[in-house]
């Protein structure tokens, strides 16, 4: 571990990970600032969305196409989102590369230039994609099925409310930017060919007197839930379930995810056997555990056509119940091997490394090793899980549909 894992939180409270890969020449980063979704202001859903797209349109002393220009010279292969907790920032490239990348990251997070023309572009694609839901009723649907599971703020729709946006201002964005864009709560990560005394070093000389003002959080309101339809002529009918699961943290995360893998890994998963193979209900159909730092839950989805989407809605709620009375040793054994090349998969992946240990410091608090992670696999026994199984039974069940007509539930 201490050769390989690396941490230090500085007094701002920015949190610097890194994780030394040997075997490879490149590194990646990924920056999580504390500006997401759920912590949009009240009255300006979307605004970190903007945020995103906004604060790569000139920083520093570079414009926006100057900015451009120069993270291509360096050929970083980087990306920029926001999620639900944090504008996220990534980049990878050979080592030197990102190293030489970390300056202008710091212009983009502490002194992004916000241009007026610039943000009415950055809006305007927000305001498209809002558009564009009606011509994209899984997508309406999914965003549905989170706002009334989730307790609010967890449950916004990342792009934002189009009458909030449409009355969204630079002004606005600036204070936003303001008062989001913070060392709190921070979190820089980085995998592959590192030195971490010199990372340390730069990190301090380029954020060490960054402002560590408090994260801005949100009143919570409880979940609506139930069962709710949205009417559209269409020739399909998409069908969202979620219900109630454990923490990511929780002792029996392991023991979950694996019988979610039972139900939904892939080809040889339950609902895809079930539902598709041999009744032929759907063309796709899949659920995974969904993991937020307050609340864990299991999503599922079914598109359909509109003849079978009664039968596969009562399908579907059966296979979740038939899931109470156990899985084999073969299933679980399966699930395992499907998890475990996963995570190896993601341990070859300076990128993808860079993100889990970011994910697990927020998450977690520290850093787990894939040997860890390989290790609560294996423990997780037939008996394990069937007994979880047992004592927790599905639901009860937030349901939302789209299509022509509403389907009923527990007929």
């Amino acid at each position: 571990m201490a050769e390989r894992f690396f941490q230090h939180v500085f007094p701002n409270g920015l949190t610097l990970l890194a994780e030394r890969m040997p075997a490879v020449q490149s590194a990646a980063m990924s920056f999580l600032v504390p500006a997401g979704t759920s912590n949009d202001p009240a009255d300006a859903g979307g605004s970190a969305n903007v945020l995103s797209d906004l604060i790569l349109r000139g920083a520093g002393k570079l414009d926006s196409r100057e900015l451009t220009d120069h993270l291509d010279r360096l050929g970083l292969q980087r990306s920029s989102s926001s999620g639900l907790y944090h504008t996220r920032l990534g980049c990878a490239a050979l080592s030197s590369r990102v190293m030489a990348g970390l300056p202008t990251y710091a212009d983009i997070v502490r002194r992004a230039h916000l241009p007026e023309d610039g943000f009415e572009a950055a809006r305007d694609l927000s305001l498209q994609a809002i558009a564009g839901i009606d011509d994209d009723p899984k997508q309406k649907m999914l965003i549905a099925l989170r706002e009334r599971h989730f307790p609010f703020p967890f449950g916004r729709n990342s792009l934002g409310v189009e009458s909030e946006l449409k009355a969204l201002t630079v002004d606005r964005i600036r204070q936003d930017y303001a008062k989001r864009f913070h060392a709190r709560g921070a979190i820089l990560s980085f995998a592959g060919d590192v030195d971490f005394i010199t990372l340390k070093s730069e990190v301090e000389r380029l954020f060490g007197d960054w402002d560590g003002s408090p994260i801005i959080t949100l009143p919570g309101k409880p979940a609506v839930r139930g069962v709710h339809h949205q009417d559209q002529q269409s020739e399909q009918t998409h069908i969202g379930i979620a219900w109630p699961s454990i923490l990511e943290t929780d002792p029996d995360y392991y023991t979950v995810r694996l019988a979610v893998e039972v139900l939904s890994g892939g080809m040889s998963g339950r609902l895809f056997t079930e539902v598709r193979e041999k009744r032929g209900l759907v063309y796709s159909v899949w659920a995974g555990y969904s993991s937020l730092k307050e609340v864990g839950s299991i999503l599922a989805y079914a598109g359909t056509s509109n003849d079978r989407a009664q039968k596969t809605l009562d399908t579907m709620l059966a296979e979740f119940q038939r899931l109470t009375e156990g899985v084999t040793p073969a299933e679980l054994q399966r699930a395992k091997t499907g998890l475990k090349a996963a995570t190896i998969m993601q341990g070859e992946s300076s990128g993808a490394r860079a993100g889990a240990i970011a994910h697990d410091w927020f998450i977690r608090g520290r850093i787990r090793t894939l040997d860890e992670i390989k290790d609560a696999i294996d423990s997780v026994t037939v008996e394990k899980v069937n007994a979880y199984l047992k004592a927790n039974p599905p639901g009860p069940y937030t349901i939302v549909t789209v299509g022509p007509k509403p389907l009923e539930v527990g007929r």
